[in-house]
């Protein structure tokens, strides 16, 4: 049985009706912004993440009451996610759970979905790997490593509005379109339910920047993605299994390139945060410049606020909340232009899904680009780009 539009209407509609109420949790999850990662200005809520969750509950629940087969399985994946989600959800409110701790909830997750919705890696089209496969000393461990992995990769990813939940978007996209050629209703149903839940959240997250994803919604989302792309490919040998990775290609490569990073250029420990993923960079060597430059010409061809002396910088001649909305705006720029990347990776995942080796290549291209762009992006900022006023600045004002 084919899904129909309200697998994913129905947690749209849930998301756009529930998230009101987790904006205005400030007080129990929220963000002020004084982190070392942080690229928002205004204390905002983390709670979004948990009611993408429940709307992907409350569809599977609908479901089962009409009696549609096709998401029977997405019950059984929102109890095995419920450690990760649970632990993220405590981070969001307390924000003292150490990443070790985040970690191991994801792996429990994984285990839980391998024991009790299957779970496991089927094939990777290598063929040593696939003989390795056949004996689970080595796919369950391989599997709870992949799981954890895709947690983390679109938890460092989410540092800007709309950048996690619209690659999000793209990704289960490209689940969904895969599934539907092959006629695989339940990835199908469950893809598009991911997708409605996520539509409803981007609705507050993109461009307001009214709730974020947290920690719980991060990992919920890695989480689903590695199962449904484990369910595509165990289900249908028209696609490579190759096809679900490329199509990652960005929180992949992201993740991979920050731990190379943080271990070997750095000599950081793992999971110690910094500022300098992609996003990061992009927002404030190509956004910042963008908005300050836009500022530049408003006072140029304007004249500054009255009081204001002339040679004072465009950033100090304008208030604090001038200031603010700059910023925001420099912010909003981000998702945009790393959304592509995503796009690139659909685009090369659709044309090849069936070539191993033909993925293959288009990922190490991929993989070539993002390296190349990233440290243009790192000699741009050392030679050009002028320091401005950080945003805590701008909060102590307010």
């Amino acid at each position: 049985m084919h899904p129909e539009w309200w697998f994913a209407a129905v947690p749209a509609l849930f998301a756009v009706a529930v998230m009101p109420a987790a904006i205005r949790a400030r007080s129990i999850g929220h963000d002020h912004a004084d982190g070392v990662q942080a690229m928002h200005v205004v204390p905002t809520s983390r709670l979004g993440g948990a009611i993408v969750f429940l709307a992907f509950v409350a569809v599977a629940l609908v479901s089962r009451q009409v009696d549609h087969d096709d998401l029977e399985p997405a019950l059984m994946l929102a109890i095995a996610a419920l450690p990760v989600v649970v632990v993220g959800l405590w981070e969001d409110v307390t924000r003292r759970v150490r990443p070790r701790y985040r970690m191991l909830a994801a792996i429990a997750s994984a285990v839980l979905a391998s024991f009790y919705a299957d779970g496991i890696v089927p094939r990777v089209d290598l063929p040593l790997v696939d003989y390795l496969l056949e004996h689970l000393w080595f796919a369950l461990p391989l599997t709870w490593f992949m799981v954890a992995g895709s947690c983390n990769a679109f938890n460092l990813i989410d540092g800007a509005h709309g950048l996690a939940s619209g690659t999000a978007i793209i990704l289960f996209a490209g689940l969904a379109l895969a599934a539907g050629w092959t006629q695989d209703g339940e990835t199908l149903a469950q893809a598009l339910a991911m997708l409605g839940a996520l539509a409803g959240f981007l609705v507050w997250n993109y461009p307001k920047g009214r709730v974020f994803l947290g920690d719980a919604g991060a990992y919920f989302i890695g989480f689903m993605y590695a199962e449904l792309s484990m369910q595509l490919v165990a289900r249908n040998d028209e696609f490579s299994a190759w096809y679900v990775i490329l199509l990652a290609g960005y929180p992949i490569v992201d993740t991979l390139f920050a731990m190379y990073r943080r271990g070997v250029v750095r000599h950081r420990p793992l999971m110690q945060p910094d500022a300098l993923h992609l996003h990061s960079l992009v927002y404030r060597r190509i956004a910042i410049p963008r908005e300050l430059q836009r500022l530049e010409r408003r006072v140029r061809d304007t004249g500054p606020p009255d009081g204001v002396e002339r040679r004072r910088t465009p950033w100090r001649a304008v208030d604090a909340s001038q200031r603010t909305g700059h910023l925001h705006r420099a912010n909003l720029r981000v998702a945009p232009g790393l959304w592509v990347h995503s796009l690139a990776c659909l685009a090369m995942a659709i044309v090849f899904y069936d070539n191993t080796w033909a993925l293959l290549a288009c990922l190490a291209v991929y993989a070539i680009f993002y390296t190349v762009r990233y440290r243009a992006l790192v000699r741009f900022g050392r030679r050009h780009v002028r320091r401005v006023p950080p945003a805590q600045d701008d909060r102590r004002t307010r």
